[in-house]
């Protein structure tokens, strides 16, 4: 149809051992991809407000977002990151400092009825919860690594089952302005065809 064509030739020589070789595409889209991408893990994303969990596309200057990742996928996986870039107007709360621990001041009761934390709707064997994801604050997580920067949230899972689980964090509005909103994403770290992308927007 007129695309580009990049051809890719292998030369496994003569001998009996098999060859193996990996391609790794960089992608540039022309325009901001807003349509989902699903290649064996679903990925959706959306914002609400953290005062009562109602979903948004717009804020304030200095209001609190609660950003929700469900991440689904129909078989076991393993070792998958979800990373999802952030607006360049929101910036993540990070709780664990002591500076960040004033979220309390801006909580009300509907926003801690819309702030159930991580949650999984897995086949996952109770006992391998043990060996697998994180125990911290009382309850079960499968993501057992989080990373916060000013650009993206990264989450981390050594094992999902099939099923649907959650991510949830606090962004900050800081900037005024109109910002894209680039899809989140997620993939298996050694098998990168399996992968899934969000929609996106502004």
């Amino acid at each position: 149809g007129g695309a580009p064509v990049l051809r890719l030739h292998v030369d496994a020589g003569a001998g009996a051992r098999p060859v193996y070789f990996a391609l790794e595409v960089e992608e540039v889209p022309l325009a901001a991809p807003v349509k989902p991408d699903i290649r064996g893990i679903v990925v959706e994303r959306w914002y609400e407000r953290y005062d009562d969990g109602k979903p948004i596309k717009e804020v304030k200057e200095g209001d609190l977002v609660r950003v929700r990742l469900r991440v689904t996928v129909p078989a076991d996986r393993q070792f998958v990151v979800v990373e999802d870039p952030l607006p360049a107007g929101l910036e993540p709360i990070d709780n664990s400092l002591l500076t960040s621990r004033s979220l309390a001041a801006f909580a009300t009761p509907e926003s801690q009825r819309a702030a159930p934390g991580d949650e999984q709707v897995g086949d996952n064997p109770f006992w391998q919860t043990y060996l697998y994801g994180d125990w911290s604050g009382g309850s079960w997580s499968p993501w057992e690594y989080r990373e916060l920067h000013d650009d993206r949230v990264t989450y981390f899972a050594r094992v999902l089952w099939s099923g649907a689980y959650t991510a949830t964090y606090v962004a900050r509005a800081t900037l005024a302005g109109s910002f894209v909103a680039p899809p989140a994403y997620a993939e298996e770290m050694y098998n990168p065809a399996l992968q899934g992308r969000s929609s996106g927007g502004r």
